[in-house]
């Protein structure tokens, strides 16, 4: 999987916020991850001023610094305002920079696992990039099947 560089300009999103681990995602019974996606996909519509009925992003941030502990996940949407954020629901900034895209086709939610593994994978080999360990986002776009975009903040 070769990734591209792009650039995102800030964006903000409105979503369902969890704190979670690498480590609580491995066990079904701890897993965080499944019901805030569970429960934005319920609620989404509450979610004021979304650019696009179509999409989901997956927004991880406030990343535990040693980097294999604790990180936070919103799934969420992007929004005009955070002006008017749902009981229950958090807004946050997605600020602008430089990111590297690994797009992936397949069966959901293994696709993203498997996405996820090549990513930690490239980024331990040599990469010639540095993550920055800021925001990164999946996005998801409802009208293609089966499809993600993971973006890696990079330095």
């Amino acid at each position: 999987m070769i990734p591209r560089i792009t650039h995102r300009t800030e964006s903000k999103i409105i979503g369902v916020e969890v704190r979670t681990s690498n480590e609580l995602e491995k066990l079904e019974s701890s897993a965080r991850i499944p019901h805030a996606w569970k429960r934005f996909h319920e609620e989404k519509e509450t979610i004021p001023g979304r650019k696009s009925e179509k999409s989901a992003l997956g927004v991880y941030t406030s990343y535990h610094p040693e980097r294999r502990g604790e990180y936070s996940l919103l799934a969420a949407a992007e929004v005009n305002a955070l002006d008017n954020i749902p009981d229950g629901m958090s807004g946050k900034i997605v600020p602008s920079g430089k990111y590297l895209v690994f797009a992936a086709k397949g069966p959901m939610p293994q696709v993203v696992v498997n996405t996820w593994a090549q990513i930690w994978k490239y980024f331990s080999n040599g990469s010639p990039f540095k993550r920055a360990y800021t925001v990164d986002l999946e996005v998801y776009d409802e009208s293609k099947e089966d499809e993600v975009e993971i973006h890696i903040a990079i330095i």
